[in-house]
């Protein structure tokens, strides 16, 4: 008789991903067996990373396998709202709503069909974009214009390309940091990292935020701004350094134009008003001119703070872009890269055949008739870009998307024309968006024939849907350069990895929706069956492939990531029409908006006695990301319902104590906010979270607790809030007032 051995134990394979947890891509080591995630470290062998690993992408598998997770497509079969759904089979659901785009498509034009993408979720991050450009709609939507993309634009408009906010310092280079608008401690735990690297060998930190944040307290000068007012601080500090003559006087006179302008229009400018306007003591901006005039090179590192601060936004970041060049901290070792699309890869308005769609078109999108870059100013940029950029064009196509808050008027009024099909991936904007009842109004309307979202949970948006659509996570799926919505930034730099594991049966990856609508919309051919494949034709012209690029330890760099029969010289030229760095930009000044940047309030703003206080929204923590943030356990275990900061004397006033519940209000909105009590802000600012319960149900009238909690019920999309260049709205520096509750 043959006695029975030990049970054979499931081999465990470890494979090597780059993180989607948020935009950082550090490198991870996945132990995967029987398909099942069983351990995320850092690895600590890749390159940039060495090992790094945050909350996020540790608690990673908790998404994958959260029981909240939508694995089953769903159609809506009663009112809106209502939670009423039935389970259907993809071929069911992709059936119907092909033939609904089909038929709204006959009717009303292919610019009937809207997409709206949000967080960054993996390789395929915004390919809706692909298919909107071959069926012929302008209407793509993204978070660009709160998401780095009006600093990128600034800077595409001074030196014609962009964003360079993200170079990271170099230790024993780099000579002064200065930190805008961003918490990189949280939000870019790499760059944060490389920023004490170099405090280290000797550099000098300034943060400007109006917190006295982790960043704040490690500064050697912390400057605290006023919420929305950063283009008074820039221009004090252009004002100072042109001044005292602290500029690099032959990089001026050989790179750029317009400085007699620039230089007349700051130095008329007043610097105690400025600093009255920004909040900040006349002495300090003195000081931070000093640091950054006699520090070079410096790295100016900016973030969505900036971004999120509405009429003023482009102009904050053309200032910015304007002291990176007049200090002479473009181009050189340890300041600024200017590194353009790739050489050889396609970039990303190539990959998402931005070229398929009529130039008469995208003139046409939602809100290209009130903000210029997205309609008839496009073209001059994009021309000016590719001249100087190996002839790419649509290298900036990322933050030329159409405007969302525009999106909810055409639905909900037919303005310019009817949007009546809208397609949503990894966003809720009901929750993400500002001014939340105009969100829902659209969402709720008749006029809507079809709203599809594809997501990993149930949301605010989800509930008014009429397709619920399960999303592959990113450890599904595979990776591939940041995402297809935004290749081309980095210059020679592409990655790539294998999925981790394989999705659930019902589950499809955003590549995957996409191509099964196109294939049964008649243009499957140009949709490869595999992602992988097609990411395949962004390398073949530099000579690589998929599975070379996703065996290398890390990403590519450089001549590794072009074709070994090309040259590597920088262009000859800046990307602006003039071919030189624009001080005064011509195209501005075409549009008929300020050539040399400004400062500029939001109307909502400019008269509101009755709001004493100062309203600032968001500000990353390290734990989360973004929507998905509020299913992580760790996360809810210090951020367990929506918070709003208070300095304590404030509170003391209103009788608020730290944990009391109390009304935050607007002039457009009112919401319910637990304090949370801290001097690190000053008196009349107060700093909420953005918020929704994923607990909660998803009823019609108060969807996941969104009108009762989430801030943007209070927050603006108004035209005279907003920049008047891409339209990019209003989420912080708004007038508020508290009360306490009984």
């Amino acid at each position: 008789m043959t006695t029975a051995g030990p049970a054979p134990v499931t081999p465990v394979t470890t494979r090597p991903v780059v993180c989607c947890g948020c935009t950082q891509q550090c490198g991870l080591r996945v132990d995967v067996a029987d398909g099942r995630i069983l351990d995320i470290r850092g690895d600590r062998a890749h390159p940039v990373s060495a090992g790094y690993v945050c909350p996020k992408g540790k608690d990673a598998a908790e998404l994958v396998y959260h029981p909240d997770r939508v694995l089953t497509p769903r159609r809506r079969i009663g009112p809106r709202g209502s939670g009423q759904w039935a389970d259907v089979s993809w071929d069911e659901a992709l059936d119907d709503i092909a033939a609904r785009i089909a038929r709204l498509t006959a009717a009303d034009g292919a610019r009937s069909l809207a997409y709206s993408y949000g967080t960054f979720r993996g390789g395929d991050w915004g390919i809706g974009e692909r298919f909107l450009n071959r069926h012929g709609s302008p209407n793509s939507c993204g978070q660009d214009k709160i998401c780095y993309g009006p600093l990128t634009l600034a800077e595409a408009l001074t030196y014609g390309s962009g964003p360079t906010v993200f170079t990271a310092p170099v230790a024993g280079i780099t000579r002064c940091v200065v930190v805008w608008g961003m918490r990189p401690a949280a939000s870019a735990p790499l760059l944060w990292r490389a920023i004490g690297a170099a405090q280290k060998a000797g550099a000098q930190l300034i943060v400007i935020d109006p917190e006295r944040t982790r960043e704040a307290r490690h500064a050697d000068l912390w400057l605290q701004v006023q919420p929305g007012r950063d283009a008074e601080l820039a221009l004090a500090l252009l004002h100072l350094l042109i001044k005292d003559d602290l500029i690099d006087h032959a990089f001026v006179r050989e790179h750029t134009t317009g400085f007699e302008d620039l230089r007349a229009h700051v130095t008329g400018l007043e610097p105690v008003a400025l600093a009255k306007a920004c909040g900040v003591p006349l002495s300090r901006l003195q000081e931070a001119a000093a640091l950054i005039g006699r520090s070079r090179p410096t790295v100016f590192n900016a973030g969505n703070g900036l971004c999120q601060t509405g009429a003023p936004v482009i102009q904050i970041g053309r200032a910015i872009a304007c002291l990176i060049a007049v200090t002479g901290n473009l181009g050189v070792a340890g300041g600024h890269a200017l590194l353009g699309p790739p050489r050889d890869m396609l970039a990303n308005g190539d990959m998402l055949d931005a070229a398929a769609l009529p130039e008469a078109e995208r003139a046409r999108r939602v809100g290209a008739g009130r903000y210029p870059f997205l309609g008839h100013g496009y073209r001059g940029l994009d021309d000016a870009v590719a001249a100087a950029w190996y002839g790419r064009q649509h290298s900036l196509n990322w933050i030329a998307t159409a405007h969302e808050p525009s999106l909810w008027q055409a639905i909900a009024d037919g303005t310019p024309y009817p949007v009546k099909a809208l397609i949503v991936q990894h966003h809720n904007p009901l929750g993400a968006n500002p001014n939340a009842p105009a969100v829902a109004r659209a969402l709720q309307s008749p006029n809507l024939e079809l709203c599809v979202v594809h997501d990993l949970f149930m949301s605010p948006t989800a509930a008014l849907a009429d397709y619920v659509l399960p999303a592959a996570h990113w450890l599904e799926k595979p990776y591939f350069s940041f995402g297809i919505a935004f290749v081309g930034a980095f210059g020679d730099y592409v990655g790539a990895n294998h999925a981790a594991t394989a999705p659930p049966p019902g589950v499809r990856s955003d590549y995957e929706l996409w191509r099964d609508l196109a294939q049964r919309l008649g243009d499957g051919a140009a949709w490869p069956a595999r992602a992988e494949d097609f990411y395949a034709r962004s390398l073949a012209p530099a000579g690589l492939d998929f599975d070379t690029v996703a065996a290398a330890n890390g990403p590519l760099f450089g001549a590794a990531a072009r074709h070994p029969d090309h040259a590597t010289e920088l262009p000859p030229r800046y990307g602006t029409p003039s071919g030189k760095v624009e001080l005064s930009s011509s195209l501005l000044a075409a549009w008929g908006l300020p050539a040399v940047p400004t400062a500029a309030v939001p109307a909502l703003g400019r008269d509101a006695a009755d709001f004493p206080l100062t309203l600032t929204t968001g500000g990353r923590t390290i734990e989360g990301f973004h929507e998905n943030a509020q299913h992580l356990r760790r996360y809810r275990r210090t951020h367990a319902h929506p918070a709003a900061t208070l300095h304590p004397d404030t509170a003391a006033r209103h009788g608020i104590r730290d944990g009391d519940w109390f009304t935050l209000e607007t002039p457009l909105g009112r919401v319910r906010q637990q304090a949370r009590l801290s001097a690190a802000l000053a008196a009349h600012v107060v700093c909420a979270d953005r918020w929704w319960y994923p607990e909660g149900t998803g009823d019609a009238q108060d969807p996941y607790g969104l009108w009762a909690t989430n801030i943007n019920v209070c927050t603006s999309d108004a035209a005279d809030d907003s920049d008047p260049v891409m339209g990019a709205w209003l989420l912080r520096g708004l007038p508020c007032r508290v009360s306490k509750e009984d």
